[in-house]
């Protein structure tokens, strides 16, 4: 570089007044823009939108008053405000975080250039600068250095602490935190839909409490803790609150929400939905579901074990899904009004389809693994429409997704051959795959303090950490074809089709027990508070004790074969036989 002159003519002098003016500007920027930024974290700590006590004490008033919408929709109108307020001010901080960067390069450049022209030091007109004048420049520079990388560290930090901010937010709320990318025009829908924000605060604690989609909450088979009956018989009547007669036949388990129950029935040439009472177990309505564009002339070939109508429907509190082996796809509001309907495709499935349906949010989970074009798909709850669609590489599964938070997002977890694979339930996009299965997957995925556990009849049982993304241990003997496997944070309880039934220590895989029965299993074990229930194929509950032996307490007969899983609220056992659905309790 020409020290004495440059293209334009401009003398060291100049370059060095307006390289200086510069490396101040730039200073000074980043500086105000570290304190906007530390000042909006501030806030933002003091105004969590989870933390709020106007929405609190209004929720409060809401569910003392259910039926005031007025009521309602001020909260969401004031729910929505202190959420956007609150991402806005994150996207602040984000930006902010950029211009301190830039502003601080900025400053690093000016002083890298100050340093060159300074080598031949020289006081404007050519005299000889002193040596305490360099002196001072030089500690000036090395200040304004320092200051500059104090400002970018403490920037990082406030960005940092933000991103933790929301991390946080999205533990207590499970969800998903928005990508790198987004900005305030994003944060309108992070949570919800507007229509939908009041919900998501109130459906929190009736999620767990009711049993939405096919093992309950998430798909992960553990019931609240309630005083469930330990003893009962379908033939006789005792312990059995009621039965009512369902007319289709169907291998899919029960749903509950709030005071209905709904399943669905199908021969093949009739498909149908039930919605019964919980107290007294009448059918309110009965709803066919035909006359669906595309849907087969003809049902497919299933074999008796899975049937037309083996996926298990699923709830978000609002209306409920249902999916036959046809393909044929439909959403009911709660009073049987039919509000969409569409044809997936018939799935090219040998055995029938039987994978169940998952709610998460605003959107229908669908596995829809078959031998063409396997793919997970999420259709919008309120329309029917694909919202995402991801295409799989794996073989036909008769598996059904879990849904679980673990600490810091929700991840959607399949399993089908030759892979164990999590997905973000908001876009569909891969998280994390593991090689670990073979042959025809039935089991579902089960989850429990950091660790996913796959299985299937010969292949192995995979505990896979969380945490690393690897097999931790693997087992061979009593692995289940249809049973899915039920985790705690100590055990692994394996039902397998042949009658043995295996505890695991869940952390190392040691086997605790082994017990065998006279009858195999197709229904997936339950955990309920410290019980274990488990419904043979001939229709018998056997019920023990989540312990490192084997305790059994009780044996109860329903009177009738099942291959469902039970479905447990508020001390409430439902049972689906091959004819009947029953409600145990005391």
């Amino acid at each position: 570089m020409n020290r004495k002159r440059i293209s334009l003519g401009w003398s060291p002098e100049r370059i060095l007044h307006l390289v200086r003016g510069a490396a101040v500007v730039a200073a000074v920027f980043s500086l105000i823009v570290c304190v906007l930024m530390v000042t909006t974290y501030i806030r933002l700590r003091a105004s969590h939108p989870l933390d709020s006590t106007l929405v609190d004490t209004y929720v409060e008033k809401l569910r003392e008053t259910p039926e005031d919408e007025s009521l309602r929709r001020e909260i969401r109108a004031i729910d929505l405000l202190a959420r956007r307020a609150f991402f806005t001010g994150l996207w602040q901080i984000r930006i902010g975080s950029y211009l301190v960067l830039g502003g601080v390069a900025v400053l690093l450049i000016c002083l890298k250039i100050i340093s060159i022209y300074r080598k031949e030091p020289t006081a404007p007109g050519g005299a000889a600068v002193s040596p305490d004048q360099e002196r001072t420049s030089r500690i000036t520079r090395r200040l304004i250095l320092a200051g500059g990388v104090l400002i970018m560290a403490a920037s990082v930090t406030v960005s940092f602490l933000a991103k933790s901010t929301l991390e946080e937010l999205d533990t207590l709320s499970g969800q998903e935190p928005a990508g790198d990318a987004a900005g305030p025009e994003d944060f309108g829908n992070f949570w919800a839909d507007e229509t939908e924000i009041v919900e998501n605060i109130l459906d929190a604690q009736e999620l767990v409490t009711n049993w939405p989609s096919f093992r309950g909450p998430g798909g992960n088979a553990q019931a609240v803790p309630g005083d469930y009956s330990i003893a009962w018989n379908g033939i006789s009547g005792e312990g059995v609150l009621w039965q009512t007669e369902i007319l289709l036949p169907g291998f899919n388990s029960p749903i509950v929400w709030g005071n209905r129950v709904f399943l669905s029935g199908s021969d093949g040439i009739n498909q149908e939905v039930y919605c019964l009472d919980t107290e007294s177990g009448a059918i309110l309505w009965q709803k066919p579901v035909k006359g669906i564009p595309g849907s087969p002339t003809e049902p497919p070939g299933v074999s008796e074990d899975t049937g037309y109508a083996a996926p298990t429907m699923t709830t978000d509190g609002t209306r409920v899904y249902v999916l036959f082996a046809t393909g044929d796809l439909a959403g009911f509001d709660y009073e049987g009004n039919r509000v969409w309907e569409r044809n997936l495709g018939l799935p090219d499935n040998h055995y029938g389809h039987a994978s169940s349906l998952m709610v998460y949010d605003t959107l229908l989970l669908v596995q829809y693994d078959d031998m063409s074009e396997p793919k997970l798909l999420a259709l919008d709850t309120a329309t029917g429409e694909t919202v995402w669609k991801t295409l799989r590489d794996v073989t036909a599964s008769w598996s059904s997704p879990l849904l679980v938070y673990t600490g810091s997002r929700p991840e959607l977890i399949v399993n089908a051959t030759p892979v164990a694979t999590s997905y973000d339930p908001r876009n569909g996009r891969k998280l994390w795959q593991i090689e670990c299965l073979m042959g025809e997957v039935g089991p579902s995925p089960a989850y429990a303090d950091g660790m996913v556990f796959a299985v299937n009849q010969y292949a192995i049982l995979a505990a896979i950490s969380y945490e690393t993304r690897g097999v931790v241990w693997e087992a061979y003997d009593g692995l289940p074809d249809a049973s899915s496997p039920l985790a705690t944070d100590e055990y692994l309880i394996l039902a397998a089709g042949y009658g043995v039934v295996t505890c695991f220590d869940a952390k190392t895989g040691a086997v605790y027990w082994e017990q065998e029965f006279d009858e195999g299993f197709y229904s997936s074990p339950v955990l309920a508070g410290d019980r274990i229930y488990l419904m043979d194929k001939a229709g018998v509950m056997h019920i023990f004790k989540a312990d490192r032996e084997y305790a059994a307490l009780g044996e109860s007969p329903l009177g009738e074969p099942s291959s469902c899983t039970p479905a447990f609220v508020a001390d409430r056992i439902y049972i689906r036989g091959d004819n009947h659905l029953y409600c145990i309790g005391k």
